[in-house]
């Protein structure tokens, strides 16, 4: 690639993330002048060790299963949460299931007994 393709797409990188920024900026500024806000974010490694320092107090906690075995169940809760904001549980509950299916790996526990989990960290997020 030539030196000045290379500059030519560099320039237009620069000039494209600084319009996305002042896009950002822009909006950001107008949902707080309004009230709005934007969609709910939920930090991972928070909601892990929140659930890592909470899991063996929790009513539905069998100690069958250790903390891995939970986690997919808890990730399916927290990300729910932000994948179908403004749902409730009970709306997205078909959706967290088959997610739950999906993020499961190695777990053992199956829906019923993840549900519990997926709604405690749903509620929690």
């Amino acid at each position: 690639m030539s030196e000045l393709k290379k500059m030519v797409e560099s320039a237009g990188r620069a000039v494209a993330g600084a319009v996305g920024a002042a896009a950002g900026v822009a909006a950001g500024a107008a949902a707080a002048l309004t009230g709005q806000q934007g969609p709910h974010k939920v930090e991972a490694a928070n909601e892990e060790l929140y659930w890592r320092e909470h899991f063996a107090n929790e009513p539905y906690y069998d100690t069958a299963f250790d903390f891995e075995e939970y986690l997919p169940a808890w990730r399916t809760g927290w990300e729910g949460r932000a994948k179908y904001a403004g749902r409730s549980f009970e709306d997205a509950e078909r959706e967290l299931q088959a997610d739950y299916h999906w993020n499961r790996g190695q777990s053992r526990l199956l829906w019923d007994q993840a549900r519990p989990a997926v709604r405690a960290a749903w509620d929690h997020a």
